[in-house]
């Protein structure tokens, strides 16, 4: 899994590449918890297109995530998905919590 992130204002944009497994869920939440220290950023959309699958670990962390958001009055959204992904998401529903564009 790669994982890129560019902060613009007050929104932070991810671009991850590839399966995100029990590693990558551990590199996600190295990045997500040096975003929730940084008070500027209330906003964070991500661009998945390039994930074909995600483990519970990793679903662990993004609704992590998406709770310090949702807390902070702030949003996260999913701007870009794969369609294997996007089946995952409805199979357990994660897509009625978090927004897919």
């Amino acid at each position: 899994m790669v994982l890129q992130s560019k902060i613009q204002g007050d929104t932070v944009y991810f671009k991850i590449d590839g399966a995100i497994d029990t590693e990558g869920g551990a590199d996600l939440s190295s990045a997500f918890q040096e975003i929730m220290e940084n008070s500027k950023v209330k906003n964070a959309e991500f661009d998945m297109r390039e994930v074909p699958s995600i483990t519970s670990a990793g679903i662990g962390k993004l609704l992590k995530f998406f709770k310090h958001f949702d807390k902070g009055g702030g949003s996260m959204s999913i701007a870009g998905i794969s369609e294997p992904l996007r089946i995952q998401f409805e199979e357990i529903h994660l897509n009625q919590i978090i927004p897919i564009g």
